[in-house]
């Protein structure tokens, strides 16, 4: 991940950029556990819930596959479709530990 071309396309420096990823790391972490719970206790709202606040989060920081992924399992959420949205939830999680893991190298 280019901090610093991800942080110019959003008018900061590569170093307040990289602290609201950490930020962003750390609670998006702590959503995707509440998203995965929500899941699991078949709670469609609090799916709903927790997507709409990673999807916010991760479009601010031009984090698009992860913002992309979290509006799918919004949207479908309400369905009750819990096959797909189990998928989707994992595809998600998938997205945020590869970000993590470029934060971890860079």
């Amino acid at each position: 991940m280019n901090f610093k071309a991800r942080g110019d396309d959003l008018g900061l420096d590569e170093s307040e950029y990289r602290e609201l990823i950490d930020l962003f790391i750390e609670s998006c972490g702590e959503d995707i556990q509440l998203l995965q719970k929500a899941l699991a206790a078949g709670d469609s709202q609090e799916v709903i819930r927790c997507a709409h606040t990673i999807k916010g989060a991760s479009s601010n920081l031009g984090l698009n596959e992860v913002s992309t992924a979290a509006g799918y399992i919004e949207n479908l959420a309400p369905s009750d479709q819990w096959a797909d949205l189990a998928h989707n939830v994992k595809l998600l999680k998938d997205r945020f530990d590869a970000i993590l893991a470029e934060v971890r190298l860079g």
